[in-house]
């Protein structure tokens, strides 16, 4: 049986401090994601696994393309699934990158990793222009006659980064002076991004930044005003917290986080009751809104490594698995200046190799799933929370949704009134080892 479940978690809103359109961008301190609100579909079942991330900007003829292109990676993976016999589960895992150029020019970056008999991975670019409302193509911002810069500078990014990988005769087909081989770009605001795709130069997607001032006048753009941003605060330390080692306790989880309005209303119920939580990070996500990070560590919950794309780490090489710890870990540290001692490995999922990668962190399962994913209703997510929880339990949950929300509001105050003290997993398995 197919689960499926959605979310749409808003970024901060920044209003642009000069220039003057009839729709404001909503924009993000991401600065992968630098716009849109961030739409995460998850679907699974006995034979596949399915994340999909991609922006909703707001923009109907752009979200319309957008809707249009995922929706045929989707289906096409599905009827391949179907059929799929692998000791591992199928998956598909898309994410995205979205960046403003400025007032004028957003790209989107679509990256579409599949695994079946074989792992492969696809890119899809979109660059948009939202004062003519229609894609931007390669050909309708090139200057006459200057495609050879592009490939020159391209030609030479990829000999400096990649020396050793370098081969002319084989790559040649690839730099030519043929304008679908960079057709894939992005306008980033310091930068114009040629994508190749896996297959391409390399068995991997590489991305060339080259800078405006390099390219001059081969490509033809308006200057427009951007938004100025204030940084974050630096982190302070998290409180003292009072546990009594007699009461009995059990540790809230939430998954694959943070969400603007969601993750916010569980920390008000968890401030209000001054209780803690701990809250797995998808590393990919942090930087959506890193002051709800900020805010976890200094009202006293704790923050766990959930990797940073949600790829099943069981399907990955010890290099991608290492790579999808580290960044999370460093991109968490970034934001809250402390690092991760727990890791989630996503669905729960985890091998030797996994626990290899985790190296001193410790790994983090549950004892009771609240099925908040598959149940979406709130008293029925308490029902079977509160029919199973005991002292010493950890609990699964998402805060991805309104059920989930709502379902914690109610969870931290009748827990509260049960006698349970609501701790972090580091407090739980300090003061009930067997839970480790």
């Amino acid at each position: 049986m197919k689960k499926r479940m959605w979310l749409v978690c808003p970024f901060v809103i920044i209003l642009l401090l000069a220039g003057c359109r009839e729709k404001e961008f909503i924009l993000s301190e991401n600065p992968k994601k630098e716009i849109g609100q961030n739409v995460m579909e998850l679907s699974f079942d006995d034979l596949f696994v399915q994340s999909i991330q991609y922006p909703k900007t707001d923009i109907e003829k752009l979200d319309q393309q957008l809707h249009k292109l995922i929706k045929s990676y989707r289906d096409a993976f599905l009827r391949k699934a179907k059929n799929y016999q692998g000791k591992q589960r199928a998956e598909q895992n898309i994410s995205y990158e979205a960046y403003r150029k400025d007032d004028r020019y957003i790209s989107i970056k679509l990256t579409i990793y599949e695994r079946l008999q074989t792992a492969k991975e696809y890119v899809e670019c979109i660059v948009y222009d939202t004062k003519e409302n229609t894609e931007v193509m390669l050909f309708d911002i090139l200057a006459k006659d200057q495609l050879y810069r592009l490939a020159e500078l391209s030609e030479k990014a990829v000999k400096q980064n990649y020396p050793q990988l370098w081969d002319r005769e084989a790559m040649q087909p690839h730099l030519s002076l043929a304008l679908e081989n960079y057709e894939k770009f992005l306008l980033t605001k310091d930068c114009f991004v040629v994508v190749f795709p896996q297959g391409s130069l390399f068995d991997f997607p590489f991305c060339v930044e080259i800078d405006y001032e390099q390219l001059g006048d081969a490509i033809r753009l308006k200057a427009e005003t951007t938004p100025t941003y204030v940084p974050y605060p630096d982190i302070l330390n998290e409180p003292i917290s009072n546990i009594d080692p007699q009461k009995p306790m059990v540790a809230l989880t939430f998954d694959d986080g943070p969400t603007r309005k969601y993750t916010t209303r569980i920390l008000d119920a968890l401030k209000k009751h001054n209780a803690s939580a701990t809250f797995f990070i998808l590393g990919d996500r942090a930087m959506n809104a890193p002051d709800l990070l900020q805010r976890m560590v200094l009202e006293g919950s704790e923050i766990g490594n959930h990797s940073f794309s949600h790829k099943q780490l069981t399907t990955l090489s010890k290099e991608k698995i290492e790579e999808e710890i580290n960044h999370t870990q460093e991109t968490i540290y970034t934001i809250t200046k402390k690092y991760p001692k727990l890791l989630r490995p996503p669905y729960g999922s985890r091998n030797e190799t996994v626990l290899q990668c985790a190296q001193d962190k410790k790994i983090v399962t549950w004892t009771i799933d609240s099925r908040d994913w598959e149940l979406k209703d709130s008293d029925k997510i308490v029902e079977r929370v509160m029919r199973e929880v005991k002292d010493g339990d950890i609990i699964l949950m998402h805060d991805l949704y309104e059920t989930s929300a709502e379902a914690a509001e109610i969870l931290i105050e009748e827990l509260i009134h049960q006698g349970y003290q609501l701790v972090s997993v580091s407090q739980l398995y300090l003061y009930r080892p067997q839970a480790n």
